[in-house]
């Protein structure tokens, strides 16, 4: 199984594709149905997730283990040993080295496997051998190098594994990186490319066609390395399928850019990291940034859209230096689609020995070098105002009707009870004569909600009928501190983490219009209007959110009249998913 980043929106797509444990699964001869499907590790949350776990009763439980994933991996998996007697349990992936401490003392696996995994995936997916060659090694192995190419084992979007016809399809026709970044974990396991070759990959190609592929994502570190690219484009010409890589910047030449247009390519992603030379040669980042800019402009002329990676806080780097890197983009006409990364110092990487400053010990890992957390994620805000367009989407509660994890709770009711939901993301909406009379029960019903799920996402939707102090928010967020990835990065980008608090009332006049802007600096805020006009011109000044009723709002008119598309939201489900399709959300 392979568990999900949590969402900003309720209806966003996770990217949550079990590649890994698809191919793992194939390449030991695992039938499909023993992969925990997407949908389910979507959509459960962490105690009905384990219920259905429990009831397969399996013998072992391996987990793919990503910085995004692995905290609540690790929770989950000492949860299932608790109540599965002599059940075995087994990690890898990029989160598995011999320095990554806080995973190696948990003791939640009885196996972690550190490398990749097809060839030895038939013993450790195996109980009685996992827990033979637990015993052994004390519990950590590490795989042999892989010196096999691509398409030496069974592809799980063929075999069953995997359909590639339920949305994209994540592929590899090259394992390998030749280069030296110091702040990338792929190198430790797969310092040479091995690359299958241009008329294999085209075959692989048109068979995913073939089952229905319509969007195909190559995992290549650098899909232009290759030295046959120009025969794969020219096979990929009569594909109706679109795809996307990443490549390295300095080699694209204008006619590469025109026949990766031809190829079905509609966006190319490039890092380009920094353009301070010493922050590069620092970072064993190789190549002329001059190089990559004028490569991603060829991109640009042939129709592409051309994603830009830029990356605050390497070594060398300076706040300064990082706003010249974007000021270079902006220059240029390439700040249209820019991602902007702190930089993690990951387990199993060069830099993680050698690292100037200091570090998160737990995900994301994000490390200083003379500059503070603060100051860098100041420096994103400024990045943001220098491009014009936000960096992250705010999280979007659960304020629509007809989500299926949306429950009712009114405090002035005495046999009121704290709902089990199962699932990952829950909105509770909550109804009380005085909130602030009934804090102590509020946090309560929260505590009690996060105890058996600490890692599900709560929307706490409160209704009020009168003010309450603007600290009961404070109040309830201190229930609920960060315990993994997304609520620590929540809390550095300005964001709410597992616990997202908002207000919702349909009379401003119960509280009050004062009140509303007052609370809209401390938490999500909507007022039901039936049109946009209807909100004050200074409630949108000072972020309230208007709520429309209806489903025949045409989208491009409403985001002319709207302050930020960010401050309207629908009572209507299929509204409110249309709305995020606008906005680019979905």
């Amino acid at each position: 199984m392979q568990l999900p980043l949590n969402t900003l929106a309720p209806m966003e797509a996770t990217g949550n594709i079990p590649l890994a444990p698809g191919t793992l699964a194939a390449a030991a001869s695992i039938p499909p149905e023993n992969i925990v499907g997407q949908e389910t590790v979507d959509t459960l949350g962490d105690s009905a997730l384990l219920d259905h776990l429990v009831d397969r009763n399996p013998r072992l439980v391996a987990f793919s283990l990503y910085m995004w994933n692995s905290e609540r991996s690790a929770w989950m998996a000492a949860e299932l040993k608790k109540r599965i007697p002599g059940l075995i349990t087994v990690g890898g992936g990029p989160e598995v080295h011999e320095d990554n401490r806080w995973l190696l003392e948990s003791r939640a696996f009885d196996l972690l496997v550190s490398g990749e995994g097809e060839e030895i995936a038939r013993r450790v997916l195996n109980p009685a051998e996992a827990s033979r060659i637990a015993r052994e090694s004390g519990g950590f192995i590490r795989s042999p190098t892989g010196d096999f190419p691509p398409g030496a084992f069974p592809n799980p979007w063929l075999t069953g594994h995997l359909d590639p016809g339920a949305g994209p399809v994540h592929i590899e026709t090259m394992r390998g990186c030749p280069f030296t970044c110091v702040y990338c974990s792929y190198r430790r396991t797969s310092p040479s490319p091995r690359i299958m070759r241009a008329e294999e990959a085209a075959s692989l190609l048109r068979l995913l066609s073939g089952k229905g592929a319509r969007e195909i994502i190559f995992l290549d570190p650098a899909f232009n390395i290759r030295p046959d690219l120009e025969l794969l484009l020219k096979a990929m010409e009569k594909l109706p399928t679109e795809f996307f890589a990443e490549m390295r910047g300095e080699t694209i030449t204008r006619e590469m850019a025109r026949l990766t247009r031809r190829a079905g390519f509609t966006s190319v992603e490039l890092g380009l990291q920094s353009t301070n030379p010493k922050s590069l040669a620092l970072s064993g980042r190789t190549g002329d940034p001059a190089m990559v800019l004028r490569g991603a402009s060829y991109l640009a002329e042939a129709g592409l859209k051309t994603i830009m990676d830029v990356m605050l806080g390497l070594p060398g780097d300076t706040t300064e230096d990082t706003l010249r890197t974007v000021s270079s983009l902006v220059e240029r006409n390439l700040h249209h689609e820019v991602q902007v990364f702190f930089t993690s110092v990951l387990p199993g990487t060069p830099m993680r020995k050698n690292f100037p400053g200091d570090y998160m010990r737990l995900p994301p890992y994000y490390g200083f070098t003379g500059e503070s957390l603060e100051i860098l994620a100041a420096s994103r805000e400024k990045i943001a105002d220098m491009l014009g367009y936000d960096l992250d989407f705010p999280a979007r509660p659960v304020l629509f009707d007809g989500w299926p994890g949306t429950f009712t709770l009114d405090l002035d009711d005495e046999a009121a009870e704290a709902p089990r939901s199962e699932f990952r993301l829950t909105s509770l909406r909550v109804t009380a004569k005085d909130h602030w009379a009934d804090v102590n029960l509020l946090v309560d019903v929260v505590k009690r909600m996060r105890a058996d799920n600490p890692f599900r996402q709560l929307d706490l939707v409160l209704l009020p009928s009168r003010p309450f102090p603007v600290n009961l928010l404070e109040i309830l967020r201190r229930t609920s501190p960060p315990v993994d990835y997304y609520g620590r990065v929540s809390g550095i980008v300005g964001r709410e983490g597992n616990l997202r608090i908002a207000v919702l009332t349909d009379d401003p006049a119960k509280t009050g219009w004062d009140w509303l802007m007052t609370m809209a600096g401390h938490c999500t805020v909507a007022v039901d209007v039936p049109d946009p006009a209807d909100l004050p011109g200074k409630a949108w000044e000072t972020g309230v959110c208007a709520r429309l009723p209806g489903n025949s709002w045409n989208m491009e008119d409403l985001a002319r009249r709207v302050y930020s598309m960010h401050q309207l939201f629908f009572v209507e489900k299929s509204m409110e998913r249309l709305w995020s399709e606008f906005m680019g959300i979905l």
